[in-house]
């Protein structure tokens, strides 16, 4: 029985948290980065695998990501998804037509973004989202080492080349000279050749569990941008995230990365309005590069497997492109991996790209560190694509997009610093007096761009 005088406390019942891996967000993004791993181990060790299952896992994840978010959907998000389908459709139906073939990949490509944005947005929970991204560059970091200090041991168990061989997606030969790593697993010897960042590590380039070391290098800048975002919005440095980015770019040797946290550091102090136009212009700017400058740049510098070069061999790819090929109605007839720009453009047209690029740049928010991550994050898309189609794996694309959609629902003041009411004063008469309820003073960990 409650004392006299008082009243009873009413209990609340507060709802149990489910466990990490019980969410569906975590299952989904852990699963779309780490599924060609487990494949790949499942190749090695049971029976082959090929490339009808990792398309199956993949469709798999991203159709339960659609019906997951199907409830939580906007009009405006699902009016995307069904616009961005129409669009994708007629486009590969106007190419059928057109040249008799059809490509349907260009639909996983874009869906990718699409259903991970909107899976971050409905569950917009950033001490989750950073346990998700904690527990993906443990995993990697852990692997990572393991394949580092004991190759041998890791391939027995990891067959990297065998995996991508029963794919289709590289030849025996070059899984020869790869030594059962993906075939840019080691850095060639020779002129030009050999590691680039810290070389005495030696030219073994560490994968982890994305299997080839561009993605990983790839990953580690996402980890970068993530820190880089949540080191502002806490006002407290995330050392362990940024210590994680650095090691995978570093072990994976990814000039790329290396140079992009660099440039990535000096666009989070550029004023938005600067920064939202140079975003903006970047694909313009790149396209323009690889059409224009291969011809002045190839008098100087050769094809390899450079930046440079690469420019260089993408634009040998785009000036082969016809009107067909660039409103997106005929496939090329030639690999497109090195050139991300001509897979884009081949495979969406270039109406499609301008399209998507206003999307995801049109995209508000009530914090303005949603836009700092967007922004960082688009233009690590605009630079990767001047040399590599991989911003459209599943493998890294899964966590950018859903941390970018779990910031653009994130609320205007997502910590709260409450100022404690002052302590009760003695009157002068000798009597208590009792302070009046201060409200508390609330103030913002971010606000509205």
């Amino acid at each position: 029985m409650a004392m006299a005088g008082t009243r009873a406390r009413a209990s609340v019942a507060v709802p149990r948290r489910r466990p990490l891996w019980l969410q569906p967000p975590a299952v989904a993004v852990i699963g779309a980065t780490a599924f060609n791993f487990v494949l790949c181990l499942v190749n090695t060790n049971v029976g082959n695998v090929g490339a009808a299952a990792a398309i199956a896992c993949e469709l798999m994840i991203i159709s339960a990501v659609l019906l997951y978010t199907y409830q939580r959907l906007t009009y405006t998000q699902l009016l995307v998804i069904c616009g961005a389908v129409f669009y994708l459709v007629a486009l590969s139906a106007g190419r059928l037509l057109l040249t008799g073939g059809a490509d349907v990949k260009p639909i996983r490509d874009l869906l990718i973004p699409i259903a991970f944005f909107i899976l971050g947005a409905s569950a917009p929970d950033l001490k989750t989202a950073d346990r998700i991204v904690r527990i993906a560059a443990f995993l990697v970091v852990a692997v990572g080492l393991f394949e580092y200090f004991l190759p041998d041991i890791y391939t027995r168990f990891c067959n990297i080349a065998s995996f991508y061989v029963e794919r289709g997606t590289m030849a025996t030969s070059q899984a020869q000279q790869s030594s059962s790593l993906f075939v840019s697993g080691m850095r060639p010897e020779g002129a030009g050749g050999g590691r680039n960042l810290l070389p005495f590590l030696g030219n073994h380039r560490v994968s982890s569990i994305f299997l080839e070391p561009v993605s990983a290098g790839n990953f580690g800048v996402i980890l970068f941008l993530w820190a880089l975002v949540r080191s502002k919005m806490e006002h407290r440095f995330y050392g362990g995230l940024f210590a994680s980015a650095v090691f995978t770019i570093v072990m994976s040797d990814s000039r790329f990365g290396a140079y992009f946290c660099v440039i990535s550091v000096v666009l989070s102090l550029v004023p938005s309005a600067i920064r939202l136009a140079m975003v903006a212009l970047a694909p313009v700017v790149g396209l323009l590069t690889i059409v224009f400058m291969p011809d002045i740049l190839s008098q100087h510098f050769g094809v390899d497997n450079g930046f440079i070069g690469r420019i260089i061999m993408a634009g040998e790819i785009l000036s082969r492109f016809d009107v067909l090929n660039w409103f997106g109605l005929r496939a090329a007839e030639f690999m497109m991996a090195d050139s991300g720009y001509a897979y884009s453009v081949a495979s969406i047209g270039v109406i499609g790209v301008a399209l998507f690029w206003i999307m995801l740049l049109s995209t508000e928010s009530r914090s303005r560190f949603f836009y700092i991550f967007r922004d960082l994050a688009a233009a690590y898309v605009a630079f990767l694509l001047c040399i590599s189609n991989s911003p459209y794996t599943i493998k890294t694309g899964a966590l950018m997009w859903f941390l970018a959609g779990v910031l653009s629902a994130a609320p205007a003041a997502a910590t709260r610093r409450v100022l404690r009411s002052p302590r009760p004063s003695l009157h002068p008469g000798g009597g208590a007096t009792r302070a009046a309820p201060a409200a508390a003073v609330v103030r913002p960990d971010f606000r509205a761009s």
